[in-house]
């Protein structure tokens, strides 16, 4: 009985609204729905129905089209990293905005007035143009282990891309890395070479807060040191340090030592802002032999970072 009703229902959606011009659509609609839960019209299995016509549909795609900030050298000053390693193997090397952020962005021509005696308007000569600094913020919430690491990972590679190479290791003395900037398609961020130049977190007191588990290594002390019988030795003394021959069967045995791998927990924020303010810069060999006016305006130097 049940089912009798229900496909009687279907010839109305069919003969009865079909007929209707003006509300065709909702037949449409509510065929395109059960043809996509995989249910037959009038949602009775075992009935021969022709389903009605789904509309037409954009494919998303595979690109991702998320922002990003990357830095091109990240294998070389990053790698090996525990806390940038969830990083490393994706196509970017760097910060990925789970949430669709705000970004503020603005374009500037400036022009020098010169005033002229006994007229009532002053005349402009042109001096420059340029790309303003560049302001992201976007939400980073954090429901599980992952999302945390990811915001660990996000905060500890700004910290490290507004720092320059100092002290030992190489390349001392250069300026912080260039990242590139990219989202929302060819056309809009593609490449774009920026700097960081701030960046700001807001660790809120009105969200909860979770823990995060990260492999550290930590040096422990097995012996500290001083006469120790050869045969009492731990199974896991490592290299002896400074022995020198006591009495017989006695040892002197400076500090031995073993490194062990922990857990290092870290709190991080279910939810949090995180702002980032960058300048689009670009190379005077790149400015002088790349960029043409006219391609600019074709979109042609889009894959080059030229905004």
């Amino acid at each position: 009985m049940i089912t009798n009703f229900l496909n009687k229902g279907s010839e109305y959606i069919k003969k009865g609204v079909g007929k209707i011009g003006s509300v065709t659509g909702i037949g449409q609609t509510i065929g395109s729905r059960l043809a996509a839960a995989g249910l037959p019209l009038g949602g009775i299995f075992g009935r021969q129905e022709s389903a009605l016509p789904q509309q037409p549909s954009i494919s998303s795609g595979t690109v991702d089209w998320a922002v990003t900030i990357g830095c091109p050298q990240f294998d070389q000053l990053m790698a090996g990293s525990k806390i940038l390693s969830v990083m490393s193997d994706k196509p970017y090397k760097g910060v990925r905005f789970p949430t669709t952020p705000a970004v503020f962005m603005s374009h500037s021509a400036s022009y020098d007035s010169r005033a002229v005696l006994h007229n009532n308007y002053p005349y402009y000569a042109y001096q420059n143009s340029q790309v303003d600094s560049m302001t992201i913020n976007g939400n980073f919430p954090v429901m599980n282990k992952t999302d945390g690491q990811n915001w660990l990972a996000t905060v500890h590679f700004l910290r490290t891309v507004t720092k320059m190479y100092y002290g030992r290791g190489d390349n001392q003395g250069n300026p912080p890395p260039v990242c590139k900037l990219n989202g929302y398609g060819e056309h809009v961020f593609q490449n774009v070479p920026v700097i960081i130049t701030n960046f700001t977190v807001d660790l809120r007191q009105d969200v909860d807060y979770i823990p995060i588990s990260l492999k550290s290594t930590k040096t422990e002390t097995l012996v500290s040191g001083g006469d120790l019988s050869i045969e009492n030795l731990p199974p896991l003394a490592g290299v002896e340090q400074g022995v020198t021959d006591n009495n017989a069967g006695i040892k002197k045995y400076g500090p031995i030592a073993s490194q062990v791998e922990v857990d290092g927990v870290t709190y991080v924020p279910t939810d949090s802002m995180i702002t980032v303010q960058c300048i689009p810069v670009y190379s005077r060999n790149k400015i002088s032999n790349k960029f043409n006016l006219k391609d600019f305006a074709a979109g042609n130097l889009a894959k080059d970072g030229f905004i």
